[in-house]
């Protein structure tokens, strides 16, 4: 069953990513046919945010759903900078940013690929706002109900 969820709001002071690590963020949950539009994307302290509650909505996801099995291979295959400001993200967030995730789980950042691709399906729309140039008043939000793979190999990045 999947409920509505919206994204976590952030302060100005509590927004962690430059505007180099918020295109990474967004690379590596959006799928490869948006990198060119993501560099294009003129850098707002709302899509800053956005990029940064996508991060926590996905690390907090791994805790929500339990630990699997994961491998170190995939073809998403993110470069080490993505895996690198998670490790950063980790040090730097705030417990309370998180609903499912521990202190340490937060120090030991980690995420799905199913989750990053759940999120990139579930919040395309959300960036075509940002690349349209609408800004919204109202926080980004889907139905979320994340369930792990039966079949194939579930990767975890961190």
């Amino acid at each position: 069953m999947s409920t509505y969820k919206e994204l976590r709001k952030f302060d100005l002071e509590d927004l962690l990513f430059n505007e180099e690590e918020t295109r990474i963020v967004l690379k590596f949950i959006f799928t490869e046919t948006h990198h060119k539009d993501i560099n294009s994307l003129p850098m707002s302290d709302r899509l800053r945010e956005f990029a940064q509650a996508l991060l926590v909505e996905a690390i907090d996801a791994l805790y929500a759903v339990g630990y699997v099995k994961g491998l170190f291979e995939s073809v998403k295959n993110p470069v080490k900078s993505a895996l690198k400001i998670i490790k950063i993200f980790g040090k730097k967030a705030s417990q309370n940013w998180f609903k499912h995730a521990t202190v340490n789980d937060i120090q030991n950042a980690q995420v799905y690929d199913f989750v990053l691709d759940f999120l990139g399906v579930n919040f395309i729309t959300r960036l075509r706002d940002f690349i349209a140039k609408n800004e919204l008043d109202e926080n980004p939000g889907a139905f979320l109900a994340y369930e792990v793979p039966t079949h194939g190999i579930v990767i975890r990045w961190g």
